[in-house]
């Protein structure tokens, strides 16, 4: 009787070892190769997604409006973008390839704002043509300290309506001008933001990409003018 209860205890321990053995190895299995590298990568570098929300944000916050404090800050604004960039760039291999697409993006997006912002440094706006230039773009009886919260999308459909009609005519100076009051516009939309409509952010959004990628492509054309 002895014996038999130590054969059978002795074959429920190798029947559990084994069990053991077969999870550890199904395990392990899961986790090889690329998944297990992605898994590896993400638990090291978990702020990454944060990282570039962050530049984003940041990106935008720069090119989308008139910020005087940039000029002031102007050696800090490069040292900040400076550590930005260093930090995203020392986890690229935890971003997916849409991301880095978008990084590169948000990188040229701040490289073109940094170069406007240095040739109006050598070449400041005039007051009297930027007046003229709100005039054109805004219509001559608009006041932008006036405009409401529902007055701002009829406000943007009337600026890219002149942006699309007349932008093939206009230089690298006149985009200086017309950008000025685009972020003036801007500006002035965060300040009744709360009482602007869901249906009319949406569609401010889509003019202000459209915008975005209509003065992209003049920087691009007065780049070729420049070395033809």
């Amino acid at each position: 009787m002895k014996e038999l209860l130590k054969l059978t205890y002795i074959f429920l321990v190798a029947g559990t070892l084994l069990a053991c053995e077969a999870r550890t190895v199904a395990t392990t299995d899961g986790v090889d190769g690329e998944q297990g590298d992605t898994a590896i990568v993400s638990r090291r570098n978990p702020r990454v997604s944060e990282d570039l929300a962050e530049f984003r944000a940041w990106v935008n916050d720069k090119a989308n409006r008139v910020d005087s404090s940039a000029d002031k800050n102007w050696p800090k604004v490069k040292e900040e973008y400076k550590v930005r960039t260093t930090r995203l760039e020392s986890r690229m291999d935890s971003l997916s390839a849409q991301s880095k697409q978008e990084y590169a993006e948000l990188k040229t997006k701040y490289q073109n704002w940094e170069s406007k912002k240095e040739r109006r440094e050598s070449q400041p706006l005039q007051p009297d043509k930027i007046q003229e230039w709100q005039q054109q773009l805004l219509g001559a009886n608009t006041n932008l300290a006036s405009l409401t919260a529902p007055d701002m999308r009829e406000t943007y459909l009337l600026f890219m309506g002149i942006v699309r009609a007349k932008k093939q005519r206009w230089t690298q100076e006149d985009w200086d001008y017309v950008d000025h009051v685009y972020s003036q516009l801007n500006n002035r939309r965060e300040q009744v933001e709360s009482g602007i409509s869901t249906a009319d952010r949406i569609k401010i959004k889509s003019l202000q990409a459209e915008y975005l990628a209509l003065e992209a492509s003049g920087d691009v054309k007065d780049l070729y003018n420049h070395v033809k």
